[in-house]
């Protein structure tokens, strides 16, 4: 008892401390585990020539002759529309028309649109179908040749016009939106 009348505890001795790893022990260990990470995730998406995987781009097909009966697509029952782009790689305006049709490719492959089964595209290179160009007069000797870009517009294969409207996706996409409104899209 003290002085005071307050009775004091008897004070236990501390225990001494557990001791701390080392910061350097931490920092070895959260890099170790870095590097497994790395490497699962480099197996995971490279492949064996040691090179990173870039995804697939979704581009519109290619068509030829073999596509055509003379100025007639070959639809093989198909009921809806087609917009053939005509183009050569030596014309710098046909990019932006691959680049819309090839973004209209992949909303329809992957039916992000409500064109999907009722709307095809693809694409003629003039470079190497240069009579196909010719019969649907986008090239050749004529003072009529229309040039490139031109985009043809086929429904149940039958040739319906050409496409004169934006280059864009999304301008090919109002385009078809409207004509399967008025009812033209497919027969």
């Amino acid at each position: 008892t003290s002085a005071g009348g307050k009775s004091q505890k008897a004070e236990k001795p501390l225990k001494p401390a557990a001791p701390k790893p080392a910061k350097s022990a931490n920092i070895v260990f959260v890099l170790s585990a870095l590097a497994v990470l790395v490497a699962l995730a480099w197996v995971v998406l490279v492949p064996a020539g040691g090179k990173a995987k870039k995804p697939k781009a979704i581009k519109a097909p290619f068509a030829s002759e073999k596509a055509f009966d003379g100025q007639t697509v070959r639809a093989k029952g198909f009921q809806g529309s087609h917009v053939i782009s005509f183009t050569d790689k030596s014309c710098p305006h046909c990019v932006e028309a691959t680049e819309a049709l090839d973004g209209l490719e992949a909303k329809l492959k992957a039916q992000a649109t409500k064109l999907a089964g009722k709307l095809k595209v693809a694409q003629v290179d003039c470079s190497k179908h240069a009579d196909l160009c010719t019969k649907f007069g986008v090239a050749g000797d004529s003072e009529d040749a229309s040039g490139y870009p031109t985009l043809l517009w086929f429904r149940a294969g039958e040739l319906q016009g050409a496409y004169d409207g934006e280059r864009t996706t999304q301008g090919l996409e109002e385009w078809a939106i409207t004509k399967e409104a008025e009812g033209a899209l497919t027969q």
